[in-house]
């Protein structure tokens, strides 16, 4: 006898067959349903994340090289670098590169006249001292009756007074009593007068050239000394002279402006070859008075190749210097006609004036050129100069 199998029912007829179940099905379907959309994007976005952080955490690998107790690995020869020692470029630019050396520090040494003017007494300039060291009157009439004799024959005669000047050499030995001492400069020797009391002293250089030895050599000899110099050629002049005393770029004429003066730039030191140059120009006695602020300078060199001629006239009595109360004790001067040719008759007229005004002696006249010449000053009309330096 055989028995019938029942069918078995499915999974809907199931769930039809009993209305109960059928809400919690179709629940739990909707849960598989996102369960697998969330374990899809698992999957899917898994390499990507596993490749960054690979990428993240890699460290390089050192490669290892198999040795054998046989095998000799060759040492890589050590190669020794010099160091080339750099060399320190200047604070300024020139054409060529060839500048001013500076020469390395060196000790200070002081003139052994230097310790003997702070001894000396306070000044006191405003009576004379009796008995006076130098007669004023007896010097200046030395002065004329050498002199004048002299320059008087070249009188309208503008190349012999150009040519022949240092002729007035002789005179000079009227005024050995005045201890004119030396100050050497590199190229050449400026003059100059020591005080006999202690004050504040006032020197100002008009055309610096590259050179201040002398300069240098009076601040070691004479104390409490405030210098002033101007050249407008910046470098090497700015810091040579900032090392002691306050620097000013620019040249000094009659008028503001630019005017074409002889200079030596700063690529030129080997050859010492001056060039004519478009300068920032300063008149003299702006240049005295409204910015430096003087009225007394005690010491003044003046040496700007051809440009002395367009302020010279500034020296005579009643001129612009007067006007403004300026007064300058001493002074180096050198004129260079050979440079500014017009400048000939300028200086023919400045000497006549000179002994006209008789305000200033001159001495040390040197002739280094055709219509080159140096000289000193002195002024012997002022009463503070006078008992600051000659009595």
């Amino acid at each position: 006898m055989t028995s019938e199998r029942k069918p078995v029912p499915s999974v809907t007829e199931r769930l039809l067959s009993s209305g109960s179940q059928l809400p919690s099905l179709r629940r739990n379907g909707i849960f598989y349903v996102l369960l697998a959309l969330f374990l899809y994007i698992i999957v899917v976005t898994r390499p990507q994340q596993t490749l960054v952080l690979s990428r993240m955490m890699e460290v390089p690998q050192i490669q290892r090289i198999p040795r054998n107790e046989d095998q000799r690995v060759e040492e890589i020869p050590k190669v020794e670098v010099k160091s080339k020692k750099l060399e320190q470029k200047p604070d300024w630019d020139t054409l060529d590169g060839i500048g001013f050396e500076f020469e390395e520090n060196k000790p200070i040494v002081m003139d052994p006249r230097f310790y003997d003017m702070l001894k000396l007494p306070q000044c006191d300039l405003t009576k004379d001292k009796i008995p006076s060291k130098i007669n004023i009157k007896e010097a200046m009439d030395q002065f004329q009756k050498c002199v004048r004799p002299i320059v008087e024959r070249w009188r309208g005669d503008i190349k012999s007074m150009n040519t022949k000047f240092s002729e007035t050499r002789p005179c000079e030995a009227a005024f050995k009593d005045m201890d004119v001492i030396p100050m050497t400069n590199l190229h050449e020797t400026k003059w100059a007068i020591l005080p006999h009391c202690r004050e504040e002293n006032i020197m100002v250089t008009i055309g610096i050239g590259h050179d201040t030895y002398g300069e240098e050599r009076l601040n070691r000899t004479l104390p409490n000394t405030k210098f002033f110099g101007a050249d407008p050629i910046i470098e090497p002049n700015r810091q040579l002279y900032t090392a002691f005393g306050k620097y000013f770029p620019f040249a000094i004429g009659k008028k503001p402006g630019f005017t074409k003066f002889r200079v030596l730039p700063n690529q030129n030191q080997k050859t010492r070859k001056y060039e004519f140059q478009d300068v920032t120009t300063i008149p003299f006695t702006y240049f005295l008075w409204d910015i430096l602020g003087l009225k007394q300078i005690d010491i003044a060199w003046i040496d700007i190749e051809g440009g002395e001629f367009e302020f010279l006239d500034q020296f005579y009595r009643g001129g612009p210097m007067d006007e403004k109360g300026i007064v300058i004790c001493q002074f180096n001067l050198e004129v260079h006609s050979k440079f500014n040719p017009p400048g000939a008759q300028v200086f023919h007229d400045f000497v006549f004036r000179i002994l006209d005004d008789k305000r200033y002696i001159f001495t040390k006249v040197l002739n280094t050129d055709v219509g080159i010449h140096r000289m000193f000053f002195v002024n012997v009309e002022d009463e503070k100069c006078v008992r600051k330096f000659l009595q």
